[in-house]
This record gives C-alpha cells, structure tokens and sequence, in this order.
C-alpha cells in the first residue's frame, strides 16, 4: 500500500511540473524547484485548521477532520449550508428589502431560513440578512476547500446548527421516502435511503447509513461551536440577547444581539472582507444596504457595541444636535423594551394569518394597511426612514395623530409598563441635544403640553380609532414600574440569610 502510494504521489508530481513547464515555458529543473515550493508552503500553510488564529491551531494539532465527521458526512454539509445561503438571497434577502420581518405561517416552507433563525433577528435589515446568508457561504466554502467548517462568528455558528439539522431532515426525509410505497411510480425499482440523498446531491456519491450516529455532527457541532449557548435565543421572546437580561448574562457573559453576531471570535481569524457578494445578488439589494456593506467593519473580537453608554462624566451633558454626525442607536434601551418589540411583531404575524387571512405576509406596508400596527426597525436610517413613511404628515404645519406603545423612563433605571399614547406626532427628529444622541418624536398631549419620544423607548407604533389625544400624565405613580437589574439580583427579603 505504502509504495502504491509514493507512485501515486509521484506521478501526481510529474504532472504537476509538466503543467508548470507548458504554462511559464521554463526548463524542466526550475520547474521542479516551483513545484517543490509551492507543495512546501501548501503543506505549511494548507492545513484544515486554517481558520483558528495559530496559538489555537497548536491545539488542534493532534486532531484530523475526520474524527469529527466522515468525508461524505463533510460534503453533504457543505451541499446543505450551500442551498441554504443561495435559498436566503433569493427568498428572504431580496424579497424583504430592509424592513423588519412579519412571519404569519407558522409552517413555513423548508427552503426558507430566516423563519430558522432566532426571532430577535427579525428586526434587522437587508444587509444584516446579506451577511447572515454569507455566513451559510462561508461555511460551504471552507468544506469544499477541505477545511474544517470553523464557526468564526455567532452567525456562523448559527450557520452550522441550522446547516447541520436541515442534513438531519433531509436524511430523515429520505429514510421516509424509502419506506413509503406510494412514493415509487408503477413499474420503478424501489429506492433505498442511499440512493434518494444521491439522486437529490448528485457531487455526493454513494453513501452508507447503515450507522445509528451516521450525518448526526454531535462530535463536529460539539467542537467546532464557538459558543453553543446560543441555542438558546431559539423560541426566546423575552429579551434574552441583550445584555441587561439578568439571565441571559448570567449564561453568556457577552452581548448576544443581532448586530453583533458577526464580530469574530478571539481564537478565530477573520474572514476576507473582499470576498463580497454574488454578482447576481449585490446589484438587486437597497442603497441602503449596499452602502453598510461597503463600510461593513472587521472585528479582531469584542470590541465597544454600536450604542454604548456614555460615560459618567457626560451622563448630564446636553450639547447642540450635530444634524452632520451618523444617526444614534433606537435598539431598545432594556431587555424588557426588546422582549415586547419582539411579542408585539409575532402579534402582528398572527392577526395576519387568523384574523385578516394572510398567509404570506410580503411586506410591513402590507401588514399596516391591513392590521394598523408596526414595529419600528433595530437599524437607525430604516427605523427613522419607516417612521418617515407611515406618518407622512408629522411636519410642524399639520402634525400625524398617532398611538405610541411607549415604556416611559423612570427614575433610578426603571422603566414603567408600556402603554398605548395616543398623541400627535409633530416632527420625527434625527438627532437629540443629549445626554445621548438618538432619533426621536417631538409629540403634543391633550393639554397642549410638548415632550419627546426616544426612538429607545418606542415597542409599536398604531393607527388611532380617533382623534381625542391622550392626557399629559407626568405624576410617576400613575404606571406601575418594571424591575431593574438589581430587582433580580435582590434576595427574598423573606429568606433568613443563610437558610436553604
């Protein structure tokens, strides 16, 4: 075996110094002094590990690929995050342009991908979705190559869960489809499991199930996740990514929110940034988006979030509005404001299907003209933008009387339990004088008072049934507040100190 090997390997170098020959016109010893080269930096450099910075690829050393996962287990994967990347540009990309996803069919087609992701993503906008399409890419990419399928980023990570589980259903699925007679035509020779994964994966070739653990990628899933915890932002709608929730933080110690799910991980190494887009994908995507995938950042790891705090020191300091500085976060400003945005969305999506018979809902227009309610989006320009688009008439001279689903700030980082405002919306502000500079309403109340609404405190937005605005309420007890932070971290005044 040993020397069929080396005539093997032999004859694949001649091959290769020919090749070099036809193609530089060289003589055949520098050729072979090329080919010598190029094989010694192959081999220093073309390992499967590639994707790990070097201090974490010493520790694979000892490690092949294929103890994780067989070579036909890999190629199926990679055929599986492949379809899954092309299926998000085409159905869910290009289809929901910038605006917050409304998911009304609970039984969504298998072929879609954002219904797969965690509802807290539903908020975010083309580009966010680009990306998290390339995620799927970039895993198939590595697979094909021969590399491991390193999940460099939460994207990525997610990638692979949902990569991997849609190989366990479409294995799954062709178990069934050899076990049903209706499933063959009068006449046909009956299929077995092997042959339907090869009929519906031609470049996968003949495959053996006949092993209980085979295409199931515990051992691959179990390595390769860069933080397995993330798993549990599926079925969430309680503001378990961000990272006031006391819970969340607890578990994962980091913040788990969309946007910053592609920050790459402190013992991976980032991805190319030119890699770009399909060409047939890029010039069918927003301005919008095109414009935040051209300034799309590099991240060496966690670096500060895009709405950080301000510092103590200019917590109370109010300056002009800079109408030239980018626009201010309008993420919600607590868990608690993130956990109803996202109950709200749902909401929508179900009076959709039950109440107004829309399966399929194609876009937030739609859902406002049938139902009168909207989420405003994670994404400042589109959040500001949408706004813009539903109250056409909030100018100074006319005003747009609309109902706010509005958590008001409290004292001491409380936040009170939204309620529906109703008031007329003069001015959709881009900038605010401070402490923090973000979009917001200036609003007029039934007694003529004048206040802001922070984009960060806004869950919803819906038509009024009339135009009777709702009293200025500044008395704080009237709403009853949410707990803080150290509400839950608080012991049971109860409990004698010590006791079980």
């Amino acid at each position: 075996m040993r020397i069929f090997m080396a005539k093997n390997t032999s004859r694949a170098r001649d091959r290769a110094v020919r090749a070099y020959m036809a193609a530089h016109g060289v003589p055949l010893s520098e050729a072979r002094r090329a080919v010598a080269g190029q094989a010694q930096n192959d081999e220093e450099r073309g390992t499967e590990w590639d994707g790990f910075t070097a201090e974490e690829r010493r520790r694979w050393e000892e490690t092949k690929l294929s103890d994780l996962a067989t070579r036909q287990e890999l190629r199926l994967l990679g055929e599986v995050a492949a379809e899954l990347g092309r299926c998000m540009y085409e159905l869910d990309v290009l289809r929901w342009n910038d605006e917050p996803v409304i998911l009304s069919d609970p039984d969504a087609p298998d072929d879609r991908v954002v219904p797969r992701l965690p509802r807290c993503s539903d908020r975010q906008d083309q580009a966010w979705r680009a990306r998290m399409a390339r995620a799927f890419c970039d895993l198939a990419d590595d697979l094909r190559a021969g590399k491991a399928p390193i999940a460099r980023c939460h994207a990525e990570d997610l990638a692979l869960m949902i990569a991997a589980q849609k190989v366990r259903e479409v294995v799954e699925q062709a178990r069934e489809t050899a076990d049903d007679p209706y499933a063959v035509n009068p006449g046909d020779k009956p299929k077995d499991a092997a042959s339907h994964l090869a009929d519906w994966y031609p470049g996968l070739g003949r495959v053996s199930l006949r092993r209980k653990d085979a295409f199931t990628y515990e051992a691959l899933e179990e390595a390769l996740l860069g933080a397995a915890e993330i798993y549990l932002l599926w079925d969430d709608d309680q503001g378990f990514e961000c990272p006031d929730h006391p819970l969340g933080w607890s578990m994962m110690h980091e913040d788990m929110r969309p946007e910053r799910w592609f920050d790459t991980f402190a013992t991976t190494l980032p991805r190319d940034p030119k890699r770009g887009f399909p060409d047939k994908v890029w010039p069918r995507l927003t301005d919008h988006a095109r414009r935040s995938l051209e300034q799309e950042p590099v991240w060496l790891g966690a670096g500060p979030g895009p709405d950080r705090q301000p510092d103590p020191a200019d917590a109370l300091t109010c300056r002009r509005p800079d109408e030239n500085a980018p626009l201010g976060t309008v993420s919600a400003a607590n868990f608690l404001v993130a956990a109803w945005r996202q109950q709200v969305l749902t909401l929508i999506g179900d009076a959709m299907r039950e109440q107004h018979h829309v399966w399929h809902v194609q876009s937030t227009d739609q859902a406002w003209e049938r139902d009168g309610r909207a989420v405003l989006s994670d994404v400042p320009a589109i959040a500001v933008a949408q706004a813009r688009r539903l109250m056409p008439q909030a100018t100074p001279g006319d005003g747009e009387v609309m109902e706010v689903y509005w958590a008001r700030p409290a004292p001491a980082g409380h936040y009170y339990r939204p309620l529906w405002f109703r008031v007329k919306v003069w001015k959709i502000e881009d900038h605010s004088a401070g402490p923090r500079d973000v979009p917001w309403m200036r609003v007029q109340w039934a007694d003529g008072t004048l206040s802001g609404i922070s984009f960060t405190d806004i869950v919803a937005i819906r038509r009024p049934t009339d135009d009777a605005l709702s009293p200025w309420a500044s008395v704080t007890g009237e709403l009853e507040t949410m707990p803080t932070l150290d509400d839950y971290r608080r012991p049971n005044e109860d409990e004698e100190p010590g006791s079980d």
